[in-house]
């Protein structure tokens, strides 16, 4: 105990980029209200990008919120676009 290996070193450190971007949409992804929409999302460190469409500006918020939650998430560029 108190020993990390190698192979332990990814889970234990800050998430970022792609991985951090995966878990984001992970989390889109399982939203009931958001999932319907299949939000596309990229990482850049510790920066996300949000792209995609919604029926109405308050999904776009709780996009926004939902990825902001993340543990590891800086910033949020939400790009979502509503249609109504």
């Amino acid at each position: 105990m108190g020993t990390v290996s190698a192979a332990d070193a990814p889970a234990i450190a800050a998430l970022t980029g792609d991985a951090l971007a995966a878990a984001v949409k992970g989390n889109l992804d399982n939203d009931l209200v958001l999932q319907k929409f299949n939000l596309k999302v990229k990482g850049k460190d510790a920066d996300v990008t949000i792209e995609g469409s919604v029926d109405e500006g308050e999904q776009m918020a709780l996009a926004g919120n939902v990825a902001e939650n993340v543990k590891g998430v800086r910033y949020v560029f939400n790009n979502i676009v509503p249609k109504n």
